[in-house]
């Protein structure tokens, strides 16, 4: 057979793979599309996969019983006030251990590694026990300060200032400049693509976490879009047009936002030489 040809057929089944992937990935989005837009009469099953007929009820619904608006308010500051703050502590933490030698600073990483190995869940009640103590309960502090500091953006961005080559620092040095000046100069403009992608992963994480505010925020004025879901669920029912409806209006924004920074995010992550 000639060689063109086998070409043509391996880029074909390669992209059929591909195509085929993204299709049964992007099935549950689509499924959840369509029925939030179907009639309140038909909810959804395996007896009917599309819905009858197409209604915008499940919407109104949402926006006239519940005040959603405020839940996205709310998951908004939450999840960007924790992204920039775990990347503003995470920026300094990894320029101190690559630019720094002080006593104890391998053992200290090797701490920062620890946490990323420790699961969240296993923290927990000694974390709501502390931040009761403090009277932060049912506050957008107690989501966010026990986790002000990530060790995931202490070790990304460390691995990327490794990387920095010493050539730089050498001549800035040469030109005068303080470790601040190195830092503003050098080191924070080289790191913005993998700042970058960083940012849009933490984000999407405080966005959709879901267990330790379902702990800390009680008040439904207070609550983020993930456990406010849970507020369309009767006992032994479950009002399935406004839960699908409030659903995909907390999942666009997410979609929207890596459909626009997706360039961002992938050469930031090539950037930082790290592949995922």
């Amino acid at each position: 057979m000639h060689a063109k040809t086998l070409h043509f057929i391996e880029r074909f089944a390669v992209r059929a793979i591909l195509a085929l992937v993204s299709f049964i990935v992007l099935l549950p989005i689509l499924w959840m599309l369509l029925f939030s837009l179907g009639d309140p009469g038909g909810g959804p099953g395996w007896s009917s996969f599309l819905p009858r007929g197409i209604s915008l009820s499940g919407y109104r619904d949402v926006f006239r019983s519940t005040p959603f608006l405020i839940w996205v308010r709310n998951s908004l500051i939450i999840a960007l006030g924790q992204t920039l703050l775990q990347i503003f502590i995470g920026f300094f933490a990894a320029y101190a251990f690559v630019r720094f030698t002080f006593p104890g600073r391998t053992l200290l990483f090797y701490f920062v590694l620890a946490t990323m190995v420790i699961p969240a869940q296993a923290l927990m009640i000694p974390t709501f026990v502390t931040i009761n103590f403090f009277k932060m309960i049912n506050t957008w502090a107690g989501v966010v300060v026990p986790f002000l500091a990530s060790g995931y953006a202490i070790f990304l961005l460390r691995q990327f200032f490794q990387a920095v080559p010493s050539v730089l620092v050498d001549s800035a040095r040469v030109d005068g400049c303080d470790e601040w000046g190195i830092l503003r100069h050098i080191y924070l403009p080289v790191s913005f693509p993998s700042v970058a992608a960083l940012a849009i992963i933490l984000f999407v994480n405080h966005w959709n976490e879901y267990y330790w505010p379902l702990l800390v925020l009680s008040d439904k004025m207070a609550m983020t879009l993930p456990i406010a879901l849970i507020l369309f669920r009767n006992e032994g029912y479950i009002e399935w047009m406004p839960t699908l409806a409030a659903s995909t209006m907390a999942t666009l924004p997410v979609i929207i936002l890596y459909l626009i920074t997706q360039r961002s995010f992938v050469e930031g992550f090539t950037a930082s030489g790290i592949k995922g």
